[in-house]
C-alpha cells in the first residue's frame, strides 16, 4: 500500500475522529470566507482557554476537546437570520447562551417527565450540550459534552433525534463540505396542504407543519402563506407571518408592513399578531425593519406610506424621526403629512 493511502474500510467517521477539531474548524472558516457566507458578519471572537474553562467549571461540567475548540474558534454569532446561522435556520449559540439553553431544557424536561414511560433523561439528557437552535424551538446538541454525536433534539418528538454527524468533527466537516450549499429535501406534502395544516386542530400536526415550512422554506409557500394571514386562527396568522419572512422574498415587505399597521391598531391580540409580522419583516433580508419602513414611507403609494407610519408608531423607535419629519413637511398627500406629524409626537420627537 502506498504511503498515505487509506486502508480498506477506513470510514469517513474514522477519518474525522483522527483529525483535530481545530483543524476541522479552520477548514470550515476557510470555506466560509471563500463563499463570503453571511455568518461572517455575525461571528463573535473566540474566547480564551481560561474563559472557556471558567464558564464550564461554574456549571460543574467537564467539556471534551471538541467543545473547548469550538468556543475558542468563535463564541457563537450575534443577531438573527443568516448572519447568525451556521447552517440553514440554525443559530450558532454563544457559550453563555448555550449554558442558558441547557438549563432551560433540563428544567423543562424535569417538569414534563412522565414516569416510568418518559423519564426526564429521554427528553433532555444532562450529557447533551446545545450548540445551535432554530426558530421552531429545536436544539442541536453534541452528546457526551462534545465527545459524541451531533443531533437535533425536538421536544415534540421525544426520542426521535435526527443525527447530523457521528462525531463533532464529522459534523463540522459536513458543514465545510455541504453546509453552505445546503438544500433541504422537498416538502413531505403539497406546500398548500402544509400551510393549511397551520390551522389544524391537531396540535402535533400543526406544529410539525410549522417546523417543516420553517426548515425547508419552499418558495411555493408564498401565496398560501399570504392567504393564511387572513385566518381567523391567531396561531395560524402569526406562524404564517413568521414563515413568510423566512422565505426571503421581498414581495413580503409591503404585505408585512400592512399587517403590522392593521393588526397593531385592532386589539390586544392584534398587537401580538403585529409582533409576529414585525419578526417576519426582520427576517426578509439583511436590512433591519426600520430601513424597510423608512423606504416604504419615502417610496410607497399613499396606503403603504400610511401603513409605514402606523408601523413606526407601533415600534416607538425615535430613530425614525428624520424620516417622519421629512414626510410631515413635504409629503404630497395631506393625510400622510398629518399622520407623520402625529407619529412624531408618539415617538417623542415633536415637529
Amino acid at each position: 500500500m502506498k504511503a498515505g493511502a487509506s486502508a480498506p474500510g477506513f470510514s469517513e467517521f474514522t477519518r474525522a475522529v483522527a483529525r483535530s477539531p481545530r483543524t476541522a474548524l479552520a477548514e470550515l472558516e476557510a470555506r466560509l470566507r471563500r463563499a463570503r457566507a453571511p455568518i461572517l458578519a455575525g461571528l463573535r471572537p473566540g474566547l480564551s482557554a481560561a474563559e472557556v474553562a471558567r464558564q464550564f467549571a461554574e456549571a460543574h461540567l467537564e467539556p471534551g476537546a471538541d467543545l473547548r475548540a469550538l468556543y475558542a474558534w468563535h463564541d457563537g454569532a450575534a443577531g438573527g437570520g443568516p448572519p447568525a446561522e451556521l447552517m440553514a435556520t440554525a443559530r450558532f449559540l454563544s457559550l453563555q447562551e448555550a449554558m442558558e439553553t441547557r438549563r432551560f431544557e433540563l428544567g423543562t424536561a424535569a417538569e414534563n417527565e412522565f414516569l416510568p414511560d418518559v423519564p426526564a433523561v429521554d427528553i433532555f439528557d444532562p450529557r447533551w450540550f446545545p450548540i445551535l437552535d432554530d426558530p421552531v424551538g429545536r436544539v442541536y446538541v453534541v452528546e457526551e459534552l462534545g465527545a459524541g454525536r451531533v443531533m437535533i433534539v425536538d421536544r415534540m418528538q421525544v426520542g426521535a433525534h435526527e443525527v447530523l454527524g457521528e462525531s463533532f468533527v464529522a459534523f463540522v466537516d459536513s458543514l465545510a463540505h455541504d453546509g453552505i450549499d445546503f438544500k433541504p429535501p422537498p416538502p413531505s406534502a403539497d406546500v398548500a396542504v402544509l400551510v393549511a395544516r397551520l390551522e389544524s386542530k391537531n396540535d402535533r400536526e400543526r406544529v410539525r407543519a410549522g417546523q417543516e415550512l420553517t426548515r425547508k422554506r419552499p418558495a411555493a409557500a408564498f401565496e398560501p402563506l399570504v392567504a393564511m394571514l387572513e385566518s381567523s386562527d391567531p396561531s395560524a396568522r402569526q406562524t404564517a407571518a413568521l414563515i413568510l419572512g423566512l422565505l426571503g422574498d421581498r414581495r413580503a415587505i409591503p404585505i408585512l408592513i400592512r399587517c403590522i399597521a392593521r393588526w397593531s391598531t385592532r386589539d390586544s391580540m392584534g398587537r401580538s399578531d403585529a409582533t409576529s409580522a414585525w419578526a417576519g419583516l426582520r427576517d426578509v433580508s439583511k436590512e433591519d425593519v426600520l430601513t424597510h419602513l423608512e423606504r416604504a414611507l419615502a417610496e410607497g403609494d399613499t396606503a403603504l406610506r400610511l401603513d409605514a407610519i402606523t408601523s413606526i408608531v407601533f415600534s416607538r423607535d425615535a430613530r425614525a424621526a428624520v424620516a417622519l419629519q421629512a414626510a410631515a413637511m413635504s409629503d404630497a398627500d395631506p393625510a400622510v403629512r398629518a399622520a407623520a406629524e402625529q407619529a412624531l409626537r408618539a415617538v417623542g420627537e415633536p415637529l
